[in-house]
């Protein structure tokens, strides 16, 4: 076998490997996935019913409320000075 041959064998043996091994790394991270997300009910019926009222709820005080009270629940508290 000339070096030449010798070489084109090794380069596609090393191909060969990388590809196998990943694969079976790409096998491995989709079987540690967590599920498809669903959406999340509702904590609070009084967003469920200005997610119901739709353009309406946005003079609605109730569901401004609601909103805010969600969004300081999710991001924390506004900070000074910021509605």
């Amino acid at each position: 076998m000339t070096q030449s041959r010798f070489l084109q064998a090794l380069v596609w043996g090393t191909a060969l490997i990388i590809l196998l091994g990943a694969a079976l790394l790409a096998g491995r991270a989709t079987s540690d996935t967590a599920p498809a997300a669903r959406p999340a009910p509702a904590r609070d019926g009084e967003l469920a019913r200005c997610r119901a009222a739709g353009e309406a709820a946005l003079a609605d005080p109730g569901c401004r409320r609601a909103w805010d009270t969600a969004r300081a629940r999710f991001f924390g508290p506004a900070p000074e000075g910021r509605p």
